[in-house]
């Protein structure tokens, strides 16, 4: 955990923060990666994401998994910041976390997600999502640091996803 911090506290200090004007654009940002993806998650295998604009461009619909076995997040827009709300299946009745941006810069990189509530989470020793790091490198790659707490200790995936190209 100690190299995750490093590695956060190094990427927001070479991103300084800016005033809450500047979550439209990041959020502009991020409709870029409207598409269809791909990651390889190692002991899980091959995971697909597809990112769409719902609600008219107001959020950004995000699910990431296998045809069998997906969760869905969204983006949105909120006092400044930028919102997630991820809807998990890793408890046995799902549950939602809401996350949101500790610190924006200009651009999107990196986004910050930190837990801010849970809801029908039974047990805080239960599995959830408490941190997102997102990483736009170009129109073709990004990455998210997923960071689950289980009964007290973080376990980190790391997802490096790849635009699916499309026939044509």
């Amino acid at each position: 955990m100690r190299i995750l911090s490093a590695c956060v506290a190094a990427a927001l200090a070479a991103h300084p923060a800016t005033s809450p004007a500047d979550a439209p654009e990041v959020f502009e940002q991020l409709k870029l990666l409207v598409g269809d993806w791909e990651a390889e998650l190692p002991q899980f295998g091959q995971l697909t994401a597809s990112v769409h604009l719902v609600s008219n461009g107001k959020a950004i619909e995000e699910i990431i998994g296998t045809p069998k076995d997906n969760e869905l997040s969204i983006y949105t827009l909120n006092a400044g910041k930028i919102s997630l709300t991820h809807y998990c299946a890793m408890t046995p009745d799902g549950h939602q976390v809401r996350l949101e941006t500790t610190r924006l810069g200009s651009d999107a990189n990196p986004l910050d997600f930190s837990l801010v509530s849970t809801t029908n989470l039974h047990s805080k020793a239960a599995p959830h999502m408490r941190r997102v790091i997102m990483m736009i490198s170009d129109r073709d790659h990004y990455s998210e640091r997923w960071v689950k707490t289980e009964n007290g200790r973080d376990t980190v995936f790391n997802l490096n996803f790849v635009r699916r190209q499309t026939a044509g």
